[in-house]
C-alpha cells in the first residue's frame, strides 16, 4: 500500500488517517500558499469568452467580464452539446501552416528513417502542433521520424502514471506498461509519417516493455484514428466521471500541476482561485502489444472484456463512440 505524504512538504504521515498535512506548521504554510495564490491570480483573471481581464470590482468568482459575454459562452456551449468536432486540432494546425507555408509534402515515405532523439528535438514540434502545447512532467524516450535528415515528427513515451496506484496490476501489466504521452508531425510530413513513426518507435523500446497505452481528448477533437491505422485496440473511457480542463494565462495546464500549485483540482475551486477552469469528458484509452505471439494474446486476453469497436467520425452526423 502506498505510504500516504504530506501535501506540503511529502514527508510521510504519521498522524490520523485522513490527515492531509504532517503538522499544523506544514498546515498553516499550505493555506498561507494558496493565499498568495488568490493574491497573484486576482490581476490575471481573465473573461473565459473574450480573454480580456476581468475587473477586480467583480466577485472573486467571475468568470465572464460582462453579461453578453455569459450570453456568448452559454450559446456556444448549447451549439456544441452533444457534437464532435469534425477534425482534431492538430490536424486544423497543420492545414493552416500548410496554407501559409510553401514547401512541398515529403513524397516517398518508404525512406523515412525513424530514429531516437533528445526531448529538446521533440519539444521544437510538440509544442507547436499539440493541442496541450507542452511536454510531459516526465518523458523517458522520444523517437523521430526524418526526411532527407529532416525531423517531420516526434513522439514521446513516459511512465504511465496509473502504475503506481495499482490500476494495472489485476491486467498483468505491472512493470510492462509504458504510455505514448505525446505526438506530432509537421505540416510537410507525409501523410503516413504519423503511423510509421509510432509502429517503429514502438519497436526501439526497451524490451521488457510490453504493453503501450495512449489517450485521446475529445477537447481536442480526437477520436484515435491515427491509433487506429496504427492497429490499436480501443477500450473508451476506462474510469466514470469527468476532469478539469484548467488554463492560466491562456496556457493549459494539468489537473496534476494545478492541484501542486493551488492545493486543490476541484473545477469550482480552482475556478475561485482565478483559474479558467471547465469540466469535460475524461479521455478515452488506446493499447497495444508487443513481444512473442503468445505473450501479445496473453495480454490482450486479460483486458479483451474492456475492448469495443472503434469510434467513427461521420460527416454531417452526430457522432456515437461504440
Amino acid at each position: 500500500m502506498k505510504t500516504p505524504r504530506c501535501l506540503h512538504c511529502s514527508r510521510p504521515l504519521r498522524a490520523r488517517a485522513d490527515a492531509k498535512t504532517c503538522s499544523s506548521a506544514c498546515r498553516r504554510a499550505r493555506w498561507r500558499k494558496r493565499a498568495r495564490i488568490v493574491r497573484v491570480l486576482a490581476h490575471r483573471r481573465r473573461c473565459a469568452a473574450c480573454r480580456k481581464p476581468i475587473a477586480l470590482s467583480m466577485r472573486a468568482d467571475s468568470r465572464f467580464c460582462s453579461a453578453r459575454c455569459r450570453q456568448k459562452d452559454y450559446r456556444r456551449r448549447k451549439n456544441a452539446a452533444g457534437k464532435s468536432p469534425q477534425k482534431a486540432y492538430q490536424r486544423i494546425i497543420r492545414e493552416q501552416l500548410a496554407a501559409e507555408s510553401a514547401e512541398s509534402v515529403a513524397a516517398d515515405i518508404s525512406r523515412a528513417e525513424v530514429r531516437p532523439i533528445a526531448l529538446a528535438e521533440a519539444r521544437a514540434l510538440i509544442e507547436v502542433y499539440e493541442y496541450l502545447g507542452t511536454m510531459p512532467a516526465v518523458g523517458r524516450f522520444a523517437f523521430g521520424i526524418f526526411f532527407d535528415g529532416r525531423c517531420g515528427g516526434a513522439v514521446v513515451y513516459g511512465d504511465e502514471y496509473a502504475e503506481n496506484l495499482g490500476v494495472w496490476d489485476r491486467y498483468g501489466c505491472r512493470g510492462k506498461i509504458i504510455a505514448l504521452l505525446r505526438g506530432a508531425c509537421a505540416h510537410w510530413a507525409h501523410p503516413h509519417a504519423a503511423s510509421k513513426l509510432i509502429r517503429r518507435s514502438m519497436d526501439l523500446l526497451p524490451e521488457h516493455y510490453k504493453v503501450v497505452t495512449a489517450t485521446v481528448d475529445p477537447a481536442a477533437g480526437e477520436i484515435g484514428v491515427i491509433y487506429q491505422s496504427a492497429g490499436f485496440h480501443y477500450c473508451g473511457v476506462m474510469r466514470a466521471g469527468g476532469r478539469a480542463l484548467i488554463r492560466l494565462n491562456g496556457k493549459i495546464m494539468s489537473e496534476r500541476q494545478a492541484g501542486r500549485l493551488a492545493g486543490t483540482r476541484g473545477v469550482r475551486a480552482l475556478a475561485r482561485l482565478g483559474f479558467d477552469a471547465e469540466a469535460v469528458r475524461r479521455r478515452a484509452r488506446y493499447f497495444a502489444f508487443r513481444g512473442p505471439r503468445r505473450e501479445r494474446e496473453q495480454l490482450r486476453a486479460a483486458i479483451a472484456g474492456l475492448m469495443k469497436s472503434y469510434p467513427r467520425r461521420d460527416a454531417g452526423k452526430r457522432e456515437v463512440p461504440r
